[in-house]
């Protein structure tokens, strides 16, 4: 019985957190950007509570770590950054040709 009470108890405080709180979509670009700068205060402090309440952000934020770590592992495996998979660089002039094809295909 007390366990039952427990329970719903839980289920209604954090029901009436998600009410108050932002909205996962408005919280996941905090969450991208606690990756790369400090959080205030209330941003910390919202973010947490928002974790404790919703298990897919949780999800969401444990693979952007796990992204995080794995590209860093894998930055750290090449030899130098303008060298290719088998250690060829491109030369100044494809670089540019490749530049200027990005630029026209974003258009």
């Amino acid at each position: 019985m007390a366990l039952s009470l427990y329970r719903k108890a839980t289920h209604a405080l954090r029901y009436w957190l998600l009410r108050r709180l932002p909205t996962c979509r408005q919280l996941l670009p905090v969450m991208s950007q606690s990756l790369e700068r400090p959080l205030s205060l209330r941003e910390r402090v919202t973010m947490k509570i928002h974790l404790w309440v919703c298990i897919w952000c949780v999800r969401y934020l444990e693979q952007l770590n796990f992204m995080r770590e794995a590209l860093r592992a894998r930055g750290e495996q090449l030899p130098d950054e303008d060298a290719g998979p088998e250690g060829v660089s491109l030369t100044a002039e494809a670089r540019e040709r490749l530049k200027s094809a990005l630029r026209r295909s974003s258009r």
